[in-house]
């Protein structure tokens, strides 16, 4: 009896160890992110980061790596994947070369225009191993369902879809490409493009040129709002944007700040948060108090 008892118990510690193993075999690559984007939609997704890139804006507690950053200092973190941009690789093009020959998997995805996210999205949740591929594509198609209901709800109500304007650089006043994230983005909340025979600087760039002169022909049309993206590439604020020689042509315009990380970044987490913030913007509310009227 006494010996059946030992075997029972050998055999539920030989359980317990096969469950355990069979849990440490399914778990997540460990990933260093080179690009914000990819740092964000890795969140979104349940992977497990160990590094970031050292302009992420994320509050994570995690070591943060220069684009000249030498690979010793990211195998230190024994990471099993590497994502990164091409931007990226060609700031530190042995980088990836040398993470190869230790063995590390490195995937360089550039940051997807609105169409192809959800292709996007499947291809990410397939390098973190995730047991759903489809479930990002999923999650995004019913937040973009999300937020084009609310600015329907919103205009139902008998509040109309304003026309506006992004500032997306302050130096010569370039916006937003017709086809850029932001575009869309701002579109689907139920916005009209003031810009919208916008040609893009070059091939699929996200900016586009406009000028002094078509944006104060914008305001005599009717102008609803002005947006100014913030970030990396503006350093316009709403009072840089008032000090402006022509701002009285803003009056009775509704100036909004917005970051570039949630107006322009292609994420999950960044169209969660800026969907709620146009949406704000577009049909009432205050975004973090950045916002008013020029008088």
């Amino acid at each position: 009896m006494a010996r059946t008892r030992r075997i029972a118990f050998i055999l539920l510690l030989f359980f317990i160890l096969s469950l355990c193993l069979a849990s440490a075999g399914f778990a997540g690559p460990r990933v260093i992110s080179l690009y914000p984007g990819h740092t964000d939609n890795v969140l979104a997704l349940g992977g497990e980061l160990v590094g970031v890139s050292e302009n992420d804006s994320s509050e994570l507690n995690l070591p943060r790596f220069s684009p000249r950053a030498g690979a010793e200092s990211l195998l230190a973190l024994q990471p099993d994947l590497v994502l990164t941009r091409g931007l990226a690789e060609r700031m530190n093009p042995n980088l990836s070369k040398v993470l190869t020959q230790a063995g590390v998997r490195v995937e360089c995805i550039e940051p997807p225009s609105w169409d192809e996210f959800p292709g996007y999205l499947c291809r990410l949740a397939g390098l973190l191993g995730l047991d759903d591929p489809e479930a990002g594509a999923a999650r995004l198609e019913t937040l973009r369902s999300f937020i084009a209901e609310q600015a329907e709800k919103a205009r139902a109500g008998g509040k109309k879809g304003p026309r506006f304007f992004i500032e997306a650089t302050g130096r010569e006043l370039h916006t937003c490409s017709p086809g850029s994230w932001a575009a869309r983005l701002a579109a689907l909340c139920g916005g009209e493009n003031a810009a919208s025979d916008a040609r893009p600087a070059r091939a699929g760039s996200a900016v586009a040129p406009w000028g002094l002169e078509r944006v104060l022909k914008s305001l005599n049309e009717g102008l609803d709002v002005y947006l100014v993206q913030r970030g990396a590439m503006n350093a316009s604020t709403l009072e840089t944007v008032r000090a402006r020689p022509w701002s009285g042509a803003l009056a009775g315009v509704k100036l909004a700040e917005i970051p570039e990380a949630d107006l322009s970044r292609p994420s999950l987490l960044g169209l969660e948060r800026g969907g709620k913030k146009l949406l704000e913007i577009f049909y009432g509310g205050n975004v973090s108090g950045e916002e008013e009227s020029v008088k």
